[in-house]
């Protein structure tokens, strides 16, 4: 039975609190609600926090103290935009930071129950909701200055407003345009957070054109309104990257992640293979790094296709390594505690995961293939980089989705079976009484 208008609104005030009072208390236990960013967590928290300070501060957009400091642009910009109003709004404030993020990752429960919703029906969405706002790796990242909880809200948001806008068969063309707007904008946003996304534009394209095909122009004219929107909001990032880093480019690190998963440890070494390894251990007289930011990516970028060239015939082995990195249950990390969470979550999910996609599939393809867009664009990314596990983390509000389509099928099934035993058991009372009536009259 689906909930009714006030048991879904219930279900959804029921969600914030349990998922934001559950971050906050991790975070208060594990972190520390007023400790800045751990290196030994997370690495990458340590830039985003202090590119969000220093834009703050008016040093520009560096992790380098200014004035004027030195520009880079190894980061898009979407983590550190997250953090820099609450920066700008109560100072560097790492309780206000903390607090904030688990906020926006409570957020994303409610998005993810109202995504489930429209997509398929209440009952999916909240499973969804109570399903992310418990699944132990979103509510780990929520802990850290980490891309995956603002990249999670910015998808949410982008799906639906994607779905809005394909769905809207009516009304006038100014709701369209505006959806469409909002749309765009969530996908360039959730892009500046995580750049690999920008794979998903391709593949979106191709399904539109297969969709027109098939005689659907919507898809095609959702896509290029959205496209273009898109376009029109990343190209400000792109345009300071040109002028002030000399290269038009979204992002300066692609080539230190070309070549720290295609090198000779991650081909020869099975401790490394699929993975990614520090450029400071492939640095030599070989391959040197030297010159701007933009110039060391460039030379990276070339080792990397130089070793994909020099052990083509390992690449298929390497691909595989990459794909089992991305869904392998257990986390690399010496938390045994993190290890034990992570792989729970993930093996109670996966195969609900599947159930939910193939039924998804079937009934409702145009539905199943917007959301199967940044799981396609993750495969895409893991086959050219690497496959890690945070990686799939950051799908968790799509993968929740897709899950609690499957569990919602098993209950279904359970459901049926127990009403289907006592009829049979009556039946079959039935048929046994007649067939000794049928006897007493013989």
């Amino acid at each position: 039975m689906n909930p009714t208008t006030r048991q879904f609104t219930l279900g959804l005030i029921l969600i914030f609190l349990v998922a934001f009072t559950a971050r906050l208390a991790l975070t208060h236990q594990f972190v520390g609600l007023n400790s800045p960013p751990d290196a030994n967590a997370n690495s990458d928290q340590i830039d985003y926090e202090l590119l969000a300070y220093h834009m703050v501060t008016g040093q520009g957009y560096t992790v380098v103290p200014g004035p004027p400091g030195s520009p880079t642009a190894s980061r898009t910009p979407g983590t550190s935009l997250t953090l820099a109003p609450i920066y700008a709004a109560f100072g560097r404030s790492f309780i206000a930071g903390r607090v904030w993020f688990c906020a926006l990752s409570a957020f994303t429960c409610l998005l993810v129950a109202w995504l489930g919703a429209i997509c398929f029906n209440r009952t999916v969405g909240l499973l969804a909701g109570i399903g992310l706002a418990i699944y132990p790796a979103h509510a780990y990242n929520a802990m850290h200055f980490v891309s995956e909880t603002p990249f999670g809200f910015w998808l949410t948001l982008a799906l639906i407003a994607s779905i809005y806008a394909h769905n809207r068969r009516q009304g006038g063309a100014a709701i369209k345009w505006t959806l469409d707007a909002l749309a765009g904008t969530c996908w360039a946003m959730a892009i500046y957070t995580r750049p690999q996304l920008l794979l998903a534009v391709p593949i979106a394209g191709a399904l539109a054109l297969i969709a027109f095909a098939l005689r659907d122009r919507e898809h095609l004219k959702r896509f290029a309104v959205q496209v273009v929107v898109l376009s029109l909001v990343l190209s400000p990032w792109i345009i300071r990257n040109a002028v002030v880093m000399g290269k038009p480019t979204l992002s300066t690190i692609t080539g230190y992640g070309l070549w720290g998963s295609h090198n000779d440890l991650t081909f020869n070494n099975p401790a490394h293979q699929g993975g990614w390894v520090k450029a400071s251990l492939l640095i030599d007289a070989d391959h040197p790094l030297t010159g701007s930011e933009v110039e060391r990516n460039d030379q990276a970028t070339r080792y990397g296709l130089d070793a994909i060239r020099a052990n083509a015939d390992k690449m298929p082995a390497l691909i595989a390594a990459k794909l089992w990195r991305l869904v392998a249950p257990i986390k690399d990390t010496d938390n045994r505690l993190v290890q034990i969470a992570f792989a729970a979550g993930w093996l109670a999910v996966a195969p609900l995961l599947l159930i939910g996609l193939l039924l998804s599939l079937k009934r409702s393809p145009a539905t199943a293939g917007l959301l199967l867009l940044p799981i396609l664009a993750t495969l895409a990314s893991t086959v050219i980089f690497y496959g890690s596990d945070r990686f799939r983390d950051a799908l968790a509000p799509v993968l929740l989705v897709f899950a609690a389509v499957g569990f919602q099928q098993l209950i279904r099934a359970a459901t049926r079976q127990r009403i289907a035993a006592p009829v049979a058991s009556i039946g079959g009372q039935a048929v046994q009484e007649v067939q000794q009536e049928d006897t007493r009259a013989a």
